[in-house]
């Protein structure tokens, strides 16, 4: 996109943009990118509130998401920004897990997680969580589900001051606020967030730093809605440790000199109006990140790797939405595009000394133009269809400038698809059944095309694979009445070309055959006016139909990091005027190591079981809260692999009991 076309999409929406969507207390987004009525909420969504996030004991995103059913983080850093994974994927479950925030992709072109930490919890109006869907409209990644996070809007004839902070063991210090304000046709909001921890590991402190905001502009006629967002972070990398290690000293390092930075920025404008006839919508963002590491003896145990990466993205997303009467039926129509451009600039080199020189330089391209069209048609007054389909086209280009060879250059254009057929129908006014059958698909990164020690002579070799498909099946049930909410649902996937890390070959490549299946059950109870209680368990299989790894036969085998059982169970006690008690309990079940694809490892990673508490104190414009994670001071890792020869592992020890004390001021 040239910088006139750009600044023209900028004008374009600044001018023509203008519907205020109608108040509603219960609008979500992610099910048709518009605001939807909580009646035409999709069966199966689970919705976390502003009231639950500040209730939670969790202090990070992936911790709140991980009490829900099909959910489960792991880490292998140290940083706030833990890995998610949805209904079982294991290593990749970052890249199977589409992350939204404001309906705009957070998923990078590398294989690195979400930047959850550049969204203060405070800021979250609302979290939407859709299992298994989101490929017609959001496009790859979407397999495992899509979860959309909706920061606060400035509100009409309202103001809001927050400043608050934070103290808790191994070094913990927080400080965060906020202000928003509206008046006659104009609001804004800003809010900033700065967290530092020693953490649980030596030489694992974290520094970081985000500070947002939200201008947006209403009229008679409509909204244009402009966000901002920057973040920076500071983290060292402890490495991991030998089971010796563990129950010697879990909590050492033997990579005192391993650290990580990054710096983000993006920003976005983007509205909605009415035409007539339907609601036109769209929204041009920017993201890029500058990312540095240096990992000492890290190639083959004795080379040091210095990192320094670059990665810019605009995008593009207008969208239609048109309401008709065909046949006697409702009907609305959803049509949509979808471009992006992506600009990838990576060097490597033995120190930041060598960097003007150095030993790969990745260049690379990703490209996505899709179009997209969902139909929902109301059946009588019980049942409801949904059709959606997606053309997808995406090119790619990586060279290494460094080698010359022409196998560290690729060129490659796939055309994935995306479809889906759903169908739910009203038993009663309290049950309702649903069915969902479709075909989703996967883009490898940039990462997963690329590897610097892959190639023939152990030199750089570019392998751009081919797209991830899976065949999509789900069938659930749920019931709503009263303060009672329960969900039980069961799914199928059988996935083409899934695309996973082969070590042997240091590179990624396109597994044979695979399939996720499971059950999910989700309970939720308001039992009184005091007290509220929910529950959730997952069984997830994950295996490897048919096929062969390294030549070895993988038939029937479980692929690896993908627990068998999790589970969940909360509480929140009002026990008084202004003072509430919230606890929840996790269990996540053994599972095997990663790297052991053959299932012949004569251990697993052992379950572990979680408990957090938190207390807290409202009075007029005060609150103070006193939260404590992994109380019962459990030793466990949620990440391990091991290693080429099957003899021994090495995992990555998590924290163990802490404590955070907090104060907020609150003025409205």
């Amino acid at each position: 996109m040239s910088s006139c076309q750009k600044i023209s999409a900028f004008a374009f929406a600044f001018f023509a943009l203008s519907q205020v969507y109608a108040a509603d207390d219960a609008v979500v987004v992610t099910a048709t990118r518009f605001p939807e009525r909580s009646l035409d909420v999709p069966i199966g969504m689970t919705v976390i509130r502003a009231d639950r996030i500040a209730n939670s004991a969790a202090a990070t995103l992936p911790e709140l998401l991980s009490q829900e059913a099909g959910i489960v983080s792991r880490d292998n850093t140290g940083s706030p920004d833990r890995q998610i994974d949805m209904r079982g994927f294991g290593m990749t479950g970052d890249q199977n897990t589409l992350v939204l925030l404001n309906g705009q992709r957070l998923n990078e072109i590398e294989l690195t997680t979400i930047r959850w930490s550049t969204i203060p919890l405070d800021s979250i109006d609302r979290i939407e969580i859709l299992r298994g869907a989101g490929s017609v409209l959001y496009g790859g990644g979407a397999t495992g589900g899509t979860i959309n996070i909706l920061t606060k809007e400035p509100v009409s004839g309202t103001q809001e001051a927050t400043l608050g902070g934070a103290m808790g063991t191994l070094g913990t210090r927080e400080r965060h606020g906020g202000i928003s304000r509206t008046g006659d046709g104009l609001g804004f909001s800003l809010n900033f967030n700065d967290y530092v921890s020693d953490n649980y590991r030596a030489n694992n402190r974290v520094d970081q730093q985000t500070i947002g905001g939200a201008l947006r502009l209403t009229g008679e006629k409509g909204h244009l809605l402009f966000r901002f967002g920057l973040d920076n972070q500071n983290l060292r990398l402890p490495g991991e440790r030998t089971a010796a290690e563990l129950a010697s000293d879990p909590r050492g390092t033997r990579r005192p000199a391993d650290f990580a930075g990054r710096d983000g920025a993006q920003a976005s404008l983007g509205g909605s109006m009415d035409v007539g006839f339907g609601e036109f919508a769209v929204e041009l963002g920017h993201r890029d990140s500058a990312r540095t590491s240096f990992l000492k003896d890290y190639t083959f145990g004795f080379f040091n790797t210095y990192t320094d990466t670059r990665v810019g993205v605009w995008s593009l997303t207008p969208r239609l939405k048109i309401p008709f009467q065909a046949f006697g039926l409702a009907h609305s129509v959803v049509l949509g595009v979808d471009l992006d451009d992506w600009k990838y600039d990576s060097r490597r080199a033995a120190g930041l000394e060598a960097l003007s020189n150095p030993a790969a330089r990745v260049l690379a391209t990703q490209k996505n133009q899709a179009f997209y069209a969902q139909l929902q048609t109301a059946i009588g007054d019980r049942s409801k269809l949904t059709l959606g389909m997606r053309q997808h086209r995406v090119s790619m280009t990586a060279v290494d400038r460094v080698n010359p060879a022409a196998y560290a250059q690729g060129v490659k254009t796939s055309s994935p698809r995306a479809w889906e057929i759903g169908l739910r129908h009203q038993l009663t006014s309290a049950t309702a059944i649903y069915g969902r059958v479709g075909e989703s698909f996967r883009v490898a990164t940039v990462d997963e095309g690329y590897s610097q020690f892959g190639g023939p002579l152990f030199d750089a070799i570019v392998t751009l694979l081919e797209p991830q498909t899976s065949r999509d099946r789900e069938l659930g049930v749920e019931y709503r009445a009263g303060d009672l909410r329960a969900r039980a649902s069961t799914f199928s996937m059988r996935l083409q070309n899934e695309i996973q890390y082969f070590a042997p070959t240091f590179s990624n490549i396109n597994l044979p055959p695979t399939r996720r299946q499971g059950l999910e059950f989700d309970l939720a109870w308001e039992a009184s006016s005091a007290v509220s209680l929910f529950g959730n368990m997952s069984v997830t299989e994950a295996k490897f139909r048919d096929g062969l790894i390294g030549g070895v036969d993988v038939s029937g085998k479980t692929i690896p990091l993908v627990p068998r059982h999790t589970a969940n169970a909360g509480f929140s006690w009002r026990i008084s005027e202004g003072m509430r008690l919230n606890g929840v309990a996790r269990h996540v079940g053994k599972a095997y190591y990663d790297n052991d694809q053959t299932n012949t490892f004569p251990s697993q990673m052992p379950a572990y079981n979680l408990l957090d508490l938190k207390l807290t104190r409202q009075w007029r414009d005060w609150a103070i809260s006193l939260a404590a994670n992994n109380i019962l001071d459990k030793q466990y890792y949620s990440y391990a692999i091991r290693n080429g020869a099957g003899t021994s592992f090495n995992a990555y020890p998590q924290t163990g009991r802490m404590f955070v004390a907090s104060l907020e001021f609150k003025l409205r």
